[in-house]
């Protein structure tokens, strides 16, 4: 749902007592559309990189066009959790941005939690009880399907440096691209939730053969 950059300090973000928030990034027409896409960011401090000496943020991170919409309507189709790789800084960092009464996600389970995200991939079984036939695994990474066999994970296509630099440029098409993959989720969401298998895998297996067939030369 987010890109990260490492960045020397800058002015241009919003901060109050030393809290993130979200900056308000420019608007300045540069197409045929009223105003260009606007993509939101926050500085922080990564522990991950190395940290200026006085203190300041060394990190910077996009939002995705579309991803707190879709959180929100994931959030009402079923139950939702944080699964990451990352370290525990920088995941109460994002969430102080995208959730920061802590009542949009159940779970949250980060590196320092479970260690072996990193080497193993992410095993559901410390996730919602185990409940695997209502469990989907959204990540950008298909070695974090392993420990479930893939049947429970759906590849979300990255939010890459590129992608950011796209949409900085103003490009609504770049914008309208990351909105339509958040979207694509949504759906899917959405599909499993009223399937009448009631076993999620089935919409799961039939997203990820539909994906192989249409990525083929």
């Amino acid at each position: 749902m987010c890109s990260i950059t490492p960045i020397e300090h800058e002015n241009d973000t919003e901060q109050t007592n030393n809290k993130q928030s979200i900056s308000k990034c420019p608007v300045s027409p540069s197409n045929l559309l009223p105003y260009s896409p606007k993509l939101q960011y926050f500085d922080q401090i990564d522990d991950d990189f190395d940290i200026p000496d006085d203190g300041s943020t060394n990190t910077r991170t996009y939002i995705r066009p579309g991803a707190q919409m879709a959180l929100r309507i994931c959030n009402m189709l079923g139950v939702i959790h944080v699964y990451t790789a990352a370290q525990e800084s920088y995941t109460n960092n994002i969430l102080n941005i995208l959730d920061p009464t802590r009542t949009l996600f159940k779970e949250v389970i980060h590196r320092c939690d479970y260690p072996k995200i990193v080497s193993e991939g992410k095993d559901l079984s410390v996730v919602n009880g185990g409940v695997h036939h209502r469990s989907i695994l959204f990540d950008d990474k298909q070695s974090n399907f392993i420990p479930q066999k893939y049947e429970n994970g759906v590849l979300v296509k990255p939010f890459n440096s590129e992608c950011v630099a796209n949409c900085h440029a103003g490009s609504w098409t770049a914008y309208i691209k990351e909105v339509k993959e958040m979207s694509r989720l949504i759906c899917i969401a959405l599909y499993s939730s009223l399937h009448i298998s009631g076993d999620v895998r089935t919409v799961v297996g039939w997203v990820s053969k539909r994906k192989d067939t249409t990525t083929k030369p």
